[in-house]
């Protein structure tokens, strides 16, 4: 079963990683290098440092679900 989501934090796309991932309904990606190749793949891609990133990005998702 494939997932519906699939969130990859800091993961730069490698051939390997990405076919596990390619079933996946939706990607989000954050990383670092806008040229990464996950953002190929990806549906929502974010570029920056995740440390700086992934704290905002939880809470605008708690906000949109209501909590």
């Amino acid at each position: 079963m494939s997932p519906t989501l699939y969130i990859a934090i800091a993961i730069s796309g490698a051939s390997q990683h990405m076919a596990g991932c390619s079933g996946a309904k939706n990607i989000v990606a954050v990383n670092k290098d806008p040229d990464a190749n996950i953002f190929k793949s990806a549906r929502f891609g974010i570029v920056g440092d995740f440390a700086k990133v992934l704290r905002p990005l939880i809470e605008a998702v708690k906000q949109e679900k209501g909590g």
